[in-house]
């Protein structure tokens, strides 16, 4: 996880955007990662914490014990892969990523995962 307070940088740089067109970024002036400048904005690791704790519910619910220490591995995992870092990675990046990493912990189908985010 990045301990970086991103601030953009008054200069700029030139890079390619999703749809291949040239155009100006914005970038941290202490670290120097490029900002996320699509309607794509990433969500805080609080978010995905509740949709795991909403999917503990629900697989309790069905009979499926899912402990602390399996919670705390996916997070820790999502945070250590630089996911949690809403400056820098789209929505839709740390979503599908997300339910990778939940799908390798608690063994369930990847579509029960993305119902809950």
């Amino acid at each position: 996880m990045s301990a970086c307070k991103h601030e953009d940088s008054e200069e700029r740089v030139w890079l390619p955007s999703r749809n291949h067109l040239i155009r100006l970024h914005p970038h941290c002036k202490h670290c120097g990662i490029v900002r996320n400048s699509s309607a794509d904005i990433g969500k805080e690791i609080g978010y995905f914490a509740n949709s795991l704790s909403r999917l503990r519910e629900f697989l309790n619910r069905r009979g499926f014990k899912v402990s602390r220490v399996q919670i705390r591995m996916v997070i820790l995992e999502f945070e250590k892969r630089g996911l949690a870092d809403k400056y820098s990675v789209p929505f839709s990046v740390q979503r599908r990523e997300f339910a990778r990493i939940v799908r390798k912990y608690f063994n369930i189908p990847e579509e029960t995962v993305m119902g809950f985010i």
